[in-house]
């Protein structure tokens, strides 16, 4: 082999092995924590890779499972790794990212934060009030809210004791403390209930099959507060497609990428309601009619699992 081809390979080889070094060089890492895994997560964090495609950044998903001490674990790792932006799913999650993480960016997804003194918070805010929902349905006078001790939902409990209040709705209020709670909760509850309710409550989300059993038998409807709840089963809920929700918070992750300021990018609400219906689940009840549906102000979007 001559000179010149030796020269040729080892210059080919050299040129490889520093393109490669340069690209994981620039190459952006983002953190995606999800604090449970179920429809509603896979929906957003596949909003979030879409919008990132353009820029080839490297995606990393950790899963929390609903526990604290899990999420707190990955706080830790995610402290000490090279990650460029930070995106935790959830009130509850981002709240803690918050507090535990201050030199990074972070964008928050699906939560309601007041980043007016955190110049490194930023992100997308998709709460949504249940009673949107249970007001336009007045003939509702037996209710059962099933919910988790999440200190999340510890509120919207709370709001939506006064709206029965106010309204004269027997409100019977069921908290399960884990999942293994959940089947005693729900066929404790009144015969004469007539629908159950559940909020964003990631705990209760994922065991949505035990409430599908016992509201089955009993022919009431699911009523949830969000899409993934209605893929997973629920008879219907009002709120945003959890799909663009990443899309949107991926968006602010790209700008941040690309050095913008995340105090420069307005944390953003999620306002354009859609109505959800699961029809399987719609057929199994005998509560909510069509005409009941579709005398709802949202525009309607028929789901099935």
């Amino acid at each position: 082999m001559s000179c010149l081809n030796i020269f040729l390979r080892v210059f080919s080889l050299l040129f490889s092995l520093f393109f490669t070094l340069s690209v994981y060089a620039t190459q952006k890492n983002v953190a995606v924590i999800i604090p449970l895994e179920h429809a509603a997560m896979t929906q957003i964090v596949a909003g979030i890779e879409e919008s990132l495609k353009a820029i080839d950044a490297k995606i990393i998903v950790k899963n929390a499972h609903a526990d604290s001490n899990i999420l707190l674990a990955i706080i830790k790792q995610i402290k000490d790794q090279d990650i460029d932006v930070i995106i935790p799913i959830g009130t509850s999650a981002c709240q803690t990212v918050i507090s535990h993480i201050p030199n990074k960016p972070i964008v928050c997804a699906a939560a309601k934060i007041d980043n007016k003194n955190l110049p490194l918070v930023t992100g997308v805010n998709d709460e949504i009030k249940i009673t949107d929902i249970i007001n336009k349905l007045s003939f509702l006078q037996n209710i059962t809210l099933i919910y988790s001790s999440s200190e999340k939902v510890i509120s919207e409990v709370e709001e939506m004791e006064s709206y029965a209040k106010k309204n004269n709705i027997s409100l019977n209020l069921k908290m399960v403390q884990n999942l293994n709670d959940l089947p005693v909760a729900v066929k404790n509850a009144p015969e004469n209930t007539q629908c159950f309710v559940i909020l964003k409550d990631h705990l209760i989300v994922s065991g949505i099959n035990i409430l599908k059993q016992e509201a089955f038998k009993r022919d009431i409807p699911i009523i949830a507060s969000d899409e993934g709840s209605v893929i997973s089963g629920a008879t219907i809920a009002v709120g945003v497609q959890e799909k663009d929700i990443g899309l949107k918070v991926g968006n602010q992750a790209k700008q941040i990428l690309e050095s913008i300021a995340p105090k420069d990018i307005p944390f953003q609400n999620m306002d354009e309601l859609t109505l959800f219906v699961n029809l399987k689940s719609f057929i199994k009840q005998k509560i909510l009619t069509k005409e009941n549906l579709a005398a709802l102000p949202f525009t309607k979007k028929e789901l099935e699992e």
